[in-house]
C-alpha cells in the first residue's frame, strides 16, 4: 500500500526540484544548495512540504510536523554562513539539527 501512495509524492517532490529517498515506510526530502542560496532551498522545501500535506489531506492522511527534521550539512565554515533561524510547519518550530540517524548512520554537524 505504501508504494502505492509513495509514487505520487515522489512525483509532487520532483515537480519542487527536490530530491527523495524513499525507505520502507519513511521518506526523506533534500536538496543541495550554496550557502548563499540558502532561503531559496528553504522556499523550495517548504513549499514542497506544503502540496505533500495537501496531498496527503486529500487521502485521509497526514503529516506529523511534530516529528519532522531539519538538518544543514557543510563544512563548520560554510555552516557558519547560515541562517539557523527554527523553521516553520504547521504552526511547529522545527529546529535544525545538530546529529541526527539515518539507516544506523551516525553524523553530527561538528
Amino acid at each position: 500500500m505504501f508504494v502505492l501512495y509513495s509514487a505520487d509524492v515522489i512525483k509532487i517532490v520532483a515537480s519542487h526540484g527536490v530530491c527523495i529517498h524513499a525507505y520502507a515506510d519513511d521518506m526523506q526530502t533534500y536538496a543541495s544548495c550554496t550557502a548563499s542560496d540558502q532561503q531559496s532551498a528553504t522556499s523550495r522545501l517548504l513549499a514542497c512540504v506544503a502540496d505533500i500535506e495537501t496531498w496527503l489531506s486529500s487521502n485521509r492522511l497526514k503529516l506529523r510536523a511534530n516529528k519532522t527534521e531539519f538538518i544543514w550539512l557543510d563544512t563548520r565554515q560554510q555552516l557558519a554562513k547560515l541562517n539557523s533561524e527554527p523553521l516553520q510547519l504547521k504552526g511547529e518550530l522545527i529546529m535544525f539539527l545538530e546529529k541526527f540517524v539515518t539507516l544506523a548512520l551516525l553524523s553530527t554537524a561538528n
